[in-house]
């Protein structure tokens, strides 16, 4: 009973799947001939996941997939998928997912080491990464970002815990440990639990982890205007995913500020808090519409006073009796970080599999990239 499969197949789809699915025309998009649309491709098709169930019989070693084709199968779906731009980005993520969920799937039934499921996961979670901010402006019809989110958390603690199960000596390299300590840290900004499992194991003073867990702390201080500024000196993948909490940073400065500068006859420029809450580009007309939204009191200057158009024109009355807390963080672009990154996606593509790659330092910041993804925009 504790004897684990041991997968021999050596095709990224075993034969009896692809002869089924053919048969049952149950061939994706993306594993159809590129010349001839429609043929089904044996050549490119991937093996997709498949639930776990009661009355289902356990697979045999020819119908999972070995180590080192897991790990290609990972390589094909970053390389040719991924970039193919003949569909658009959320149905590439799609199928990607669904791939990818077959590949751990097999990774848990053969019980890999911790030296296999490295640099089959890393990847993963890279993609993951750069998805969930990707399409996080997305309808729920084309994207489910709890769904996204629950699976790069599962992620990101496996790879924690293969790390935890390596010996130091080994030659799995401490920079790939550190950048997804990093990303982990990036995704759970503010979790206590992350902050508590990174200083028990490196400390609170380790160089290459101080300013995410300086950037935790702040946001436990309640700090958050701190921990934003912070957010900006992040790796751009880091960056791109600590970004998606900016709303939530939002409404609770905003909060912060009902009780602060609570007042029945003073205002505070809308132009000055703009520049608080980092409302960049075109996002900068969404900060009316998130006043509103929180029940924040908007007043039009004078005629004298007017210096021009948008915000300019605008002071808020904050009264903590007038705050909406009970509404949710509302979801606005998040335009800082999409410039940084649509500039230097190609380059994200072979980033995802090797974080060595050239273009970038050994912390997986972009050289080209100004330091501030503000510069950009």
């Amino acid at each position: 009973m504790n004897e684990f499969i041991r997968g021999t197949c050596e095709e990224m789809c075993p034969k009896a799947e692809i002869d089924l699915r053919i048969r049952e025309k149950l061939v994706h998009f993306f594993e159809t001939d590129i010349e001839r649309p429609g043929v089904p491709s044996r050549d490119r098709m991937v093996k997709e996941f498949s639930r776990s169930a009661a009355d289902r019989r356990q697979p045999k070693p020819w119908e999972i997939r070995t180590p080192s084709m897991l790990l290609e199968t990972v390589h094909y779906l970053l390389t040719i998928v991924l970039p193919d731009s003949r569909r658009p980005y959320f149905q590439r993520y799609e199928f990607i997912f669904d791939r990818m969920r077959a590949i751990r799937q097999e990774m848990v039934i053969q019980n890999l080491s911790a030296g296999e499921v490295l640099p089959v996961l890393e990847p993963i979670v890279r993609f993951l990464c750069y998805s969930a901010f990707r399409l996080c402006e997305s309808p729920i019809a084309e994207f489910d970002p709890k769904i996204c989110a629950q699976h790069l958390q599962e992620c990101l603690k496996k790879v924690l815990r293969c790390y935890e199960e390596i010996d130091q000596d080994t030659a799995v390299t401490d920079s790939n440990r550190f950048e997804m300590e990093r990303l982990y840290l990036s995704f759970n900004i503010g979790s206590l639990e992350a902050t508590q499992s990174a200083i028990t194991r490196y400390g609170a003073s380790e160089a290459q982890l101080r300013l995410h867990i300086t950037t935790q702390l702040q946001c436990h201080r309640g700090n958050y205007f701190g921990a934003m500024q912070n957010m900006f000196k992040f790796a751009p993948l880091e960056a791109a995913v600590a970004s998606l909490q900016l709303p939530w940073f939002r409404r609770q400065i905003l909060l912060q500020f009902s009780i602060a500068y609570q007042s029945r006859v003073q205002t505070v420029p809308l132009e000055w808090l703009e520049s608080i809450l980092h409302y960049e580009g075109s996002e900068r007309t969404c900060l009316l519409d998130d006043c509103r939204h929180y029940n924040l009191q908007l007043v039009q200057r004078d005629n004298e006073q007017r210096a021009g158009p948008g915000n300019r024109n605008w002071t808020v009355k904050f009264e903590k009796a007038q705050f909406d807390a009970q509404r949710s963080a509302t979801v606005t672009p998040i335009v800082v970080c999409e410039i940084a990154l649509s500039a230097v996606y190609p380059l994200y593509v072979p980033f995802f599999l090797d974080p060595t790659t050239k273009g970038f330092s050994d912390r997986g910041r972009i050289r080209t990239l100004p330091k501030y993804f503000k510069d950009v925009a």
